[in-house]
């Protein structure tokens, strides 16, 4: 990735946020800390990247709503429903937990589509979101340099990301308790 991303620059994180995320972003913020590119620029073409990533997946989950892809069974179908309650009751929390678990935010973005969430609000959330997301995982890769770039290889990789999976959950769990204080 590190070749990738020193010859095409901000096209390459720009294309490989569209697809994937964090991996070039890391790369990327990493060279920008190195000076290859500029930080900023790096920040708006994840940014952007993600976010046309997003709206894409959303599309395609909002095609294919209505049709029954894959067998289940009764469970199944009644688990799906309940998320998708949750998703519809709580579109912010949900959209927020599902960029940052590893692995979830193209999947999730499918799930949105198939929802009743509009697409115009989908679009503005994720332009936070993605702003959000490309400076929290591009700025500690730039802060820490080289060394984000070990923590994700290997082994350590999937405890990295278990606990950053555990501590959204928790801290979500929390904005969500003080919100229901406030309201009451």
């Amino acid at each position: 990735m590190v070749a990738l991303v020193s010859k095409y620059g901000l096209l390459a994180v720009f294309g490989g946020t569209l697809i994937e995320g964090e991996g070039i972003l890391i790369v990327a913020a990493t060279l920008s800390e190195q000076g290859v590119l500029d930080p900023v620029h790096v920040w708006v073409a994840a940014s952007i990247g993600a976010w046309f990533g997003h709206l894409f997946w959303f599309t395609t989950g909002r095609a294919i709503r209505g049709r029954r892809l894959a067998s289940g069974s009764a469970a199944f179908w009644g688990r799906a429903a309940k998320v998708k309650r949750l998703i519809e009751a709580r579109p912010v929390t949900s959209i927020v937990l599902l960029q940052y678990l590893y692995g979830l935010r193209l999947v999730g973005a499918v799930a949105f589509g198939l929802t009743e969430l509009s697409l115009l609000r989908f679009a503005l959330y994720q332009i936070v979101n993605c702003l959000v997301w490309a400076g929290l995982i591009g700025g500690v890769a730039y802060l820490l340099g080289g060394l984000v770039t070990e923590i994700f290889q290997g082994w350590f990789k999937c405890i990295w990301m278990v606990a950053s999976a555990g501590l959204v959950v928790l801290l979500l769990r929390f904005v969500d308790r003080l919100l229901e204080r406030i309201k009451t």
